[in-house]
């Protein structure tokens, strides 16, 4: 059922969508939409919280869309949202984001940004790693693949369908 409501938002772009699937990939994805305007800027704009997903008391992961003023790429963008990520993360205190940059013609990257412990110090997650970009010109084999199938009922197994490289 993933994998169909993935490939609906491919074929017919919305952030609203994406309520609908994390649903189907957790129970305790809790919609909760939110204005994030407040972190809209030259290179993004329409910024909104979906929901959360809370595993714990201590781990939470926050689902935001913003769209990208400057169409997206393979290529384009990755530094700028990671940074925008980042700073929601810390901005929000949440251990884990997931974000969704989208442009006018309904490309998107579904990126996956969260931080690790080295001793007192916060190691981010690589921005290059944890991403997929998505377009309706692309089969997206990988993406619905490791997404729609992957299971996001812990952090970890959220991380594990992200940790993949381009089939």
């Amino acid at each position: 059922m993933s994998r169909e409501i993935l490939q609906d938002i491919i074929d017919g772009f919305s952030p609203d969508k994406f309520t609908r699937f994390f649903r189907e990939k957790n129970r305790s994805f809790a919609p909760r939409q939110e204005s994030f305007t407040h972190y809209n800027d030259e290179y993004f704009s329409d910024g909104i919280k979906l929901g959360e997903i809370k595993f714990s008391e201590s781990e939470k992961v926050v689902v935001c869309a913003f769209k990208a003023n400057q169409p997206l790429s393979e290529r384009s963008g990755k530094k700028a949202q990671y940074e925008k990520g980042k700073k929601i993360l810390k901005d929000t205190q949440s251990d884990v984001g997931i974000f969704i940059f989208y442009d006018r013609q309904c490309n998107f990257r579904f990126s996956l940004i969260y931080p690790k412990a080295i001793g007192n110090r916060r190691q981010w997650s690589n921005f290059r790693r944890f991403t997929y970009f998505v377009s309706r010109e692309f089969t997206n084999k990988t993406f619905l693949q490791r997404i729609g199938d992957g299971d996001f009922s812990s952090l970890e197994k959220i991380k594990d369908a992200f940790s993949v490289e381009k089939v």
